[in-house]
Parts: structure tokens; C-alpha cells; sequence
């Protein structure tokens, strides 16, 4: 299997033309060839096999001579709601829940989250999330949505199957999640953890409280491991 990965919007079996930021990639930092072979991802199920035709000075025609499914994307449709933290947390978690399998990430506007960090463009996420699809060879993003205030992300969990949610204050792990579920969520708060009034929120729209440990994890430590977690009961790891 090839290495070398890159986007391409509505890619087709046979002849198909690279340009933009993926053809400069091709052409100038890569230095690729005519008669190179590479692997296209269209943000679909597949894997599309292509080789190098030409490479002209603001473009490259690959013909595309087969697809195959992609067995690196996860089975199961798992969303993080992740208060905003610094803005070199939230890329190291962008880039480690695309690895571990996440589909989906709401950046969640909560009491403590800081204003300065309510600003960051989510155009920059997507761009890791994107680069994180390359190497760890799924055909699918990691797709990063516009924040959104807890109140309205609360009102989102009728959604999902199971929804869990990280909370010091929580004794016990009660960590049982149905094998069936196909759609999961989970919250990590902010550096101040939750407030006691959005946490009794939370439970009151449907989640789960569950514990991850006797010790007190930083957010970006909290998100990989609930994860983690989660893709591991769910056989993600087989």
C-alpha cells in the first residue's frame, strides 16, 4: 500500500485532475513522478489506487484505476463534546482522537471555558484532522463543528445511543456501554472541570457520569483516555 495520501474532492474511477494545495504537495514538496503510484481519499468508505499521468505546472492527472474499502476507519459513529482549552491542547487532541478513530468533534462552550480560547478557527482543527487522516490511513475526516454552548449540546443527546461524560466528583466508574450501540458520546470539561449546576445538566439530559480514576487527568490527558476507553469496550482495538 502506498504512503503517499491525498484529498481529492468527488474522485472517480479512471482519469481525474489533482490541483491546489494537493498538487503543490505532489509536484514541489514530494517531488513525485510521472508514473508514480499514490492513494486518493475522497472523505468516503474507499481507498481510491492512482497513478501519475502527468504533472503539469498547476496540476496532475492521476488515472485511478481502482478502489478498495478502507478498513481504517472505525465501525461505530463516536462524537467528543470537548470544552475549548489552549489552543496547543485542542490541536494535540485533534490529532490523537482522529488516530484513535473519533468521528466527530464539538468544540463546547461551558462556564469556565476562557473567552480568548471561544476563538479559535475551526478551519485550522479541520486542517490537522485532514493531515492526522493521511497518516493514519483513513478515508475518512475527523469532522470538526462549529462550538456550540453546553445547554444546546445537551439538547443533542437524544441523538446518540450512549452518552458518557467525565466527572471528578464521580465515585465509581459505572462504565458499561451496550454493545449494540452504533452512535456515542462523551464530554471532557475544561481546566476548571464542570460546574455542579452544568454537571446535574448533563446527567438531567441523559448522560452518564463515569470516573476515570483516583487521580485528577488534564483535559487533553482526560479526552485520549475516555477514548480510549470507549473505542476498547467497543472491540475497536481488535
Amino acid at each position: 500500500m502506498s504512503d503517499k495520501r491525498f484529498f481529492l474532492k468527488d474522485v472517480k474511477l479512471g482519469q481525474n485532475v489533482i490541483d491546489g494545495e494537493e498538487h503543490n504537495h505532489i509536484a514541489n514538496v514530494m517531488r513525485l513522478k510521472k508514473n508514480d503510484e499514490i492513494v486518493l481519499i475522497g472523505n468516503d468508505e474507499f481507498d481510491y489506487f492512482a497513478k501519475i499521468v502527468d504533472i503539469q505546472k498547476n496540476k496532475t492527472i492521476v488515472d485511478v484505476f481502482k478502489k478498495e474499502q478502507n478498513l481504517a476507519n472505525p465501525t461505530i459513529d463516536v462524537t467528543a463534546y470537548i470544552a475549548m482549552n489552549k489552543r496547543e491542547n485542542f490541536n494535540t487532541m485533534v490529532r490523537m482522537l482522529s488516530e484513535i478513530g473519533v468521528s466527530t468533534i464539538v468544540p463546547t462552550i461551558t462556564k469556565w471555558t476562557l473567552k480568548q480560547d471561544q476563538t479559535d478557527k475551526i478551519e485550522r482543527f479541520q486542517k490537522i484532522a485532514d493531515q492526522s487522516t493521511k497518516q493514519c490511513r483513513r478515508s475518512l475526516s475527523l469532522k470538526i463543528e462549529e462550538p456550540k454552548k453546553l445547554v444546546d449540546v445537551c439538547k443533542q443527546f437524544v441523538q446518540f445511543d450512549e452518552v458518557v461524560f467525565a466527572y471528578e466528583k464521580q465515585e465509581n466508574s459505572n462504565f458499561a456501554i451496550s454493545n449494540s450501540a452504533k452512535k456515542i458520546a462523551f464530554l471532557i470539561g475544561p481546566v476548571a472541570g464542570f460546574d455542579k449546576d452544568e454537571a446535574e445538566l448533563i446527567i438531567k439530559s441523559g448522560a452518564k457520569a463515569v470516573s476515570l480514576g483516583k487521580r485528577i487527568l488534564k483535559a487533553d490527558t482526560a479526552t485520549i483516555a475516555l477514548a480510549s476507553v470507549i473505542m476498547e469496550k467497543m472491540g475497536e482495538w481488535d
